[in-house]
């Protein structure tokens, strides 16, 4: 099984700036000599519209799964009271839990769980996969491929707006 992730492309206000839809065509023209058997995304608008060239080129079915969706986050500016800087001082701690806003457990468990249920979905047919989702949930992907440090600790990166990335899953994680 092969698992493609896509970043969404380059968008302002979830719609594809003239730049995103560049770069929507150029990665699907890039050469696949893998053949894909479904496309899953968050409900965003962006990474609906950067599926949606990929369903065209490989004519697959897309599913959009609420699990998939971009992390909530503080609203612009400067921690206001004690709990906002307490949820920013752990924004990358894997055991920091918080409700409103999401905390980074609450995040990384949501996307485990709905990366079990595709996993599961597909090993056992040998079918390949494409996710497009937005960078954390990416991130969160590859940590639950990868596992977390042992200082618990996730190491995130930054990608650019529709990279992608491949991994080969053997068996049942």
């Amino acid at each position: 099984m092969i698992i493609m992730f896509m970043r969404h492309a380059d968008a302002k206000n979830d719609k594809l700036t003239k730049f995103g839809k560049k770069q929507c065509k150029i990665a699907v023209k890039a050469k696949e000599n893998i053949k894909f058997d479904k496309i899953y995304t968050s409900n965003s608008k962006r990474t609906i519209k950067t599926a949606r060239y990929f369903q065209l080129k490989y004519k697959l079915p897309v599913e959009v799964l609420e699990g998939l969706n971009d992390r909530e986050l503080l609203l612009e500016g400067e921690p206001k009271n004690e709990q906002e800087q307490l949820w920013y001082n752990n924004y990358m701690n894997p055991l920091f839990s918080s409700t409103s806003p999401e905390g980074c457990k609450e995040f990384l468990t949501r996307n485990f769980i709905e990366f079990k249920k595709i996993i599961d979905e597909h090993i056992d047919k040998n079918e390949n996969i494409i996710i497009v989702a937005h960078s954390g949930t990416l991130y969160a992907l590859m940590a639950y491929i990868n596992g977390i440090r042992k200082n618990r600790n996730i190491n995130w990166f930054r990608a650019g707006n529709c990279s992608k990335i491949y991994f080969e899953v053997l068996e049942r994680i």
